[in-house]
């Protein structure tokens, strides 16, 4: 009696599938970065811009510059301070090395740290960001930039 071959299509096309779901998200946050760096850089400013906003989060004279920036000043007229944590700077440095950013772009540890200050309640208490909100692809990309 004689075997038929075996027929391998199958298997390489279940592979070829895998591959690209696993790639995927990768593949995207790759060509995302390499766009053009003008919009990396508007980016990094808007970022800023929000990190040391005492206004943008809702809740009167708190910002993420407080305590993660050295050169945070509080503008004229925003003298009360409620924030437990303010004043005790902790600047951010070698956030990519730290949360391990690398050339795939795995910003869910990251995001998950933005999400833990932002809803704590010795510190912003505004909730969590989600990727509907505008705030977080600039933010994200600033603190990135630290």
């Amino acid at each position: 009696m004689e075997r038929k071959p075996f027929d391998y299509g199958i298997i390489v096309v279940i592979l070829l599938i895998v591959g690209i779901i696993l790639a995927y998200k990768p593949a995207m946050n790759f060509i995302k970065k390499t766009k053009s760096g003008t919009e990396s850089a508007g980016l990094v400013v808007e970022g800023k811009e929000i990190f040391y906003d005492p206004m943008i989060w809702g809740r009167e004279n708190r910002s993420c510059a407080m305590c993660h920036a050295e050169d945070f000043t509080l503008a004229p007229g925003f003298d009360k301070v409620d924030m437990k944590d303010a004043g005790q700077i902790r600047p951010l440095k070698n956030i990519r090395k730290t949360f391990g950013i690398g050339v795939i772009g795995d910003t869910q540890k990251l995001q998950d740290q933005i999400n833990r200050c932002l809803s704590s309640g010795s510190r912003i208490e505004s909730g969590k960001l989600n990727y509907g909100d505008r705030r977080l692809e600039p933010l994200m990309a600033y603190v990135m930039s630290l």
